[in-house]
């Protein structure tokens, strides 16, 4: 088939076609594609994080398609029942003092929202990222993403060679390392605007924080004057458990809240929308025209990620998330795949560390040849993100065909 799109992405040569149901449950979408030449594959990629109620619920379609007859688009200035409705219902979930939104279309954009919401806030020149982060694609956004491929002929950053290209400076600490962390607020004391992470890093490999070092970077950042800022895209709306990644590894204790947290991917249930959540304080720097988005909060989004959050709820969907991950080390250690080496994850974001790049690679197309569509993460993992009803028949199918996967290229 002619791709007539830039080139890029990695052609996975199959056209998907339509979503397969395989029952009568109108919460429940579907966890299996038809792919135009018939096969039909079990989806563990899910638009990358993106499907928590698998593809097309029917009852979230029925939403939709009652909300496109009622209001699609509504400018920004103008309010709206279920924007505000929205607003509301994210701010009481969300770990935030005092908390104030914005809504934008993708995860990239409130990355953007978020950069420029402390910098204006702190009158601060300096953020610090981690190494094998992952923020986006835009050049802000690039600039918090570690992996030099990505940046290279778009920006530079003090730790690049080069003249810069951009008015930010992003300095980086290994993941996990509080010292690290402390030593750079040290060396560009009374710069740092923010310290900017993943709860859970999803392209560099799966790999979770721990409590003590999100604890311990909430302390730097109030000794410093320094804002903490989640990046919760795939790990938030959910996937861990709880509507935040933050409650789920640190608490609900406000005494210990980070200043600002963004969520995207999940939160529509498959139609594009995101938010940025800040401190009141914080977000009250953004005056009139220093942001904006066209179809950020557009009723139509709005609307899918009301009815996502209200199927989650009536199916205790955060705590079947929850509980994907110990699901799959039992089933991992029953039935173990001998060139995996460690399963982890949290919730319903996994991963599988072979520490083979090659490997990997591999895996990707014959995981597909098996009837099981995935992603790799950070070079050594094998990723899944199915919707977070998925219980032991479906993981245990994924891992039965990943060990033939194995044993086909091995």
């Amino acid at each position: 088939m002619q791709d007539w799109r830039w080139p890029t992405y990695r052609p996975r040569n199959i056209t998907l076609e339509q979503v397969v149901y395989e029952n009568d449950d109108p919460n429940r979408g579907g966890v299996r594609v038809k792919a135009k030449d018939g096969k039909v594959y079990l989806d563990a990629v899910g638009g990358i994080g993106c499907l928590p109620l698998g593809h097309s619920s029917k009852r979230w379609v029925g939403a939709m398609t009652e909300q496109m007859n009622t209001l699609v688009s509504a400018a920004g200035p103008f309010w709206t029942d279920v924007n505000t409705a929205l607003a509301r219902r994210i701010l009481d979930m969300a770990p935030v003092a005092d908390g104030r939104i914005f809504f934008g279309n993708t995860g990239t954009e409130v990355t953007e929202a978020s950069i420029k919401v402390a910098l204006k806030a702190t009158g601060r020149d300096v953020i610090i990222g981690f190494e094998k982060a992952f923020h986006g694609r835009s050049l802000g956004s690039l600039s918090l993403t570690a992996n030099p491929k990505y940046r290279d002929g778009f920006l530079t950053t003090p730790e690049d060679d080069g003249k810069r290209f951009a008015h930010m400076n992003v300095v980086r600490a290994p993941f996990g390392d509080l010292e690290a962390t402390a030593k750079l607020l040290e060396q560009y004391a009374g710069r740092v605007a923010m310290v900017c992470l993943e709860p859970v890093q999803g392209e560099g490999g799966i790999n979770p924080a721990k409590r003590d070092f999100l604890v311990g970077l909430h302390g730097l950042c109030r000794q410093h004057g320094s804002l903490l800022a989640l990046d919760e895209i795939q790990a938030g709306s959910g996937r861990t458990g709880d509507f935040s990644a933050w409650t789920t590894l640190v608490g609900d204790d406000p005494a210990l809240f980070p200043d600002i947290i963004w969520w995207a991917k999940a939160l529509g249930g498959g139609f594009p929308i995101s938010a940025v959540v800040a401190r009141g304080d914080i977000a009250a720097h953004m005056v009139p025209g220093t942001h904006g988005s066209t179809f950020g909060g557009n009723p139509l989004a709005c609307r899918a990620a009301m009815e996502t959050l209200d199927i989650m709820q009536d199916d205790d969907l955060f705590a079947r998330a929850g509980s994907q991950l110990a699901t799959l080390q039992t089933i991992a250690a029953t039935k173990p795949i001998s060139a995996v080496r460690e399963v982890r994850g949290l919730g319903a974001m996994l991963g599988m560390d072979f520490g083979d790049p090659e490997l990997v690679s591999k895996l990707v197309a014959a995981t597909a040849e098996q009837g099981l569509l995935v992603t790799a993460s950070g070079g050594i993992a094998i990723r899944w993100l199915f919707p977070y009803w998925a219980g032991e028949d479906i993981l245990a199918e994924a891992w039965d065909k990943l060990g033939k996967a194995v044993a086909a290229v091995s």
